[in-house]
């Protein structure tokens, strides 16, 4: 593997937006520290807590601070054999994966920034076995991830009420509904819901909504009332209100950052 650029713990002004509409010949690897939004391809993710990124190589992508306090490491890498590069990697690309508390993740990029700037002549050697060992580690973050959720008693069901909610932002769903979907009562079903996926029932559907709305700003023309009514709000003002909650943007001033 070469590295071409790495930099950690690179703080930016509120004003920040990076973009690559047709993304980058290397693959890049990206840790945000702070609020961000990220477009990538067709999704958008607003991230509120240490996330990170496997990009591939080509993939259009875009993210603007959301916070006074912006910091990011990236490190933009290629590889000899894409093919079995890929076939090797045990976490998927494109994928919010979050950092736990006592992650590795930052001592791995602060030793191979360190191999990178140093003179070493057998630095390639020791930067390819950190790279490879810095995505053993963020498998390791992925699977801990996957394995915690599925050992929730009736994850499969809690699964498809998510999977209704996603795919369903502009209905207005009450917690009796979710509920009856997974055949679990009221209590009982937000419980288990937030140990499954670290959220409630109704923050993901608020997110599912707002998700959707950012989807339209960026994509059409539409007003931001209509915005608001096509993801199920009956008040224009309660949707701005819950949007710059999540973004610190209004939709008006989303859509413009997002459309520079």
């Amino acid at each position: 593997m070469y590295i071409h650029y790495i930099a950690l713990n690179c703080p930016q002004n509120p004003n920040f937006i990076q973009e690559r509409k047709h993304g980058i010949i290397d693959f890049l690897f990206l840790c945000f520290h702070s609020k961000t939004t990220l477009i990538l391809g067709d999704k958008t993710y607003t991230v509120t807590k240490p996330c990170m990124f496997l990009i591939d190589s080509n993939t259009p992508y875009k993210y603007f601070s959301n916070s006074k306090d912006y910091r990011d490491d990236y490190l933009h890498f290629a590889v000899e054999n894409r093919q079995q590069f890929l076939s090797e990697l045990t976490f998927p690309l494109n994928t919010p994966i979050f950092l736990s508390n006592n992650s590795s993740i930052l001592d791995y990029l602060k030793l191979i920034q360190q191999e990178h700037l140093s003179k070493n002549r057998l630095a390639a050697k020791s930067i390819d076995l950190l790279i490879r060992c810095l995505f053993v580690k963020v498998a390791e973050e992925w699977l801990q991830s996957q394995q915690l959720n599925t050992s929730v008693p009736h994850y499969y069901e809690l699964l498809r009420v998510r999977d209704t909610i996603l795919s369903s932002p502009e209905h207005s769903w009450k917690i009796e509904e979710l509920a009856e979907l997974a055949h679990l009562s009221p209590s009982y079903f937000q419980v288990i819901y937030k140990k499954a996926f670290g959220i409630t029932c109704m923050t993901e559907v608020i997110n599912a909504k707002l998700e959707q709305a950012k989807l339209l700003l960026t994509s059409t023309e539409l007003p931001v009332a209509s915005v608001a009514a096509e993801v199920g709000y009956n008040e224009v003002y309660h949707f701005i209100r819950q949007f710059k909650k999540s973004t610190g943007l209004t939709p008006g001033a989303f859509r413009k950052k997002a459309t520079l």
